[in-house]
């Protein structure tokens, strides 16, 4: 599973290509096609944030993740300003009969921790500070909550998706390991489109 990028790092007023194969459209299921952004770190993030629209409907959750068949489907970002335009894009859409709720908690906010137990997905972006990131995972436990990150060894150190760059593509692995210990249950189309992280 690759998506073509550019380099990360250039300034934001520089056109860059996304070049995004058939194969990556289709698991997508959304519009987004071969074109020129003038915000790669904004554009990113709107492809990951499809990513993570698209895992919700190819992730099996059980049925004690949520309180009720009517209850959202909870995201809960850590990021910066750009994570919030993007995500934006996915909040309001249905998966699975649920709508999906984007959220943003704050560590410091009294709510904070309420929001963890809350949350189905919570999505750890690179701006997130390793020992953060390391908090994020232990206040999850082994509630059924599928992590996301971006940071280096995420999938390794507790997460379940890890976002990566190699060679200007973007790909994801997935520790099923982790994931099975938070009761998640991944399709085998999924699996076939992830590099698969081998703990033995």
């Amino acid at each position: 599973m690759a998506i073509k990028t550019r380099q990360m790092q250039r300034s934001k007023n520089t056109r860059i290509k996304i070049v995004i194969p058939v194969c990556i459209c289709q698991f997508l299921l959304c519009s987004i096609a071969i074109g020129t952004v003038q915000s790669q770190n904004l554009e990113e993030y709107k492809v990951k944030a499809a990513f993570v629209y698209n895992f919700t409907k190819l992730i099996q959750w059980p049925k004690t993740a949520f309180d009720s068949e009517m209850e959202p489907f909870k995201i809960a970002v850590f990021g910066n300003e750009d994570l919030k335009e993007s995500f934006q894009t996915i909040d309001g859409k249905i998966s699975a009969g649920r709508v999906i709720s984007i959220r943003y908690p704050d560590p410091k906010g009294n709510d904070y921790k309420k929001m963890l137990a809350d949350s189905q997905v919570v999505f750890i972006s690179r701006h997130t500070r390793l020992e953060q990131a390391l908090q994020i995972l232990n206040s999850i436990g082994d509630r059924p909550v599928l992590t996301i990150g971006e940071v280096k060894n995420f999938s390794r150190a507790g997460g379940i998706i890890q976002f990566f760059t190699r060679d200007d593509y973007l790909h994801f692995e997935i520790n099923i390991k982790n994931a099975e210990a938070h009761q998640l249950k991944f399709s085998s189309r999924l699996l076939k489109l992830a590099v698969i992280v081998d703990e033995k």
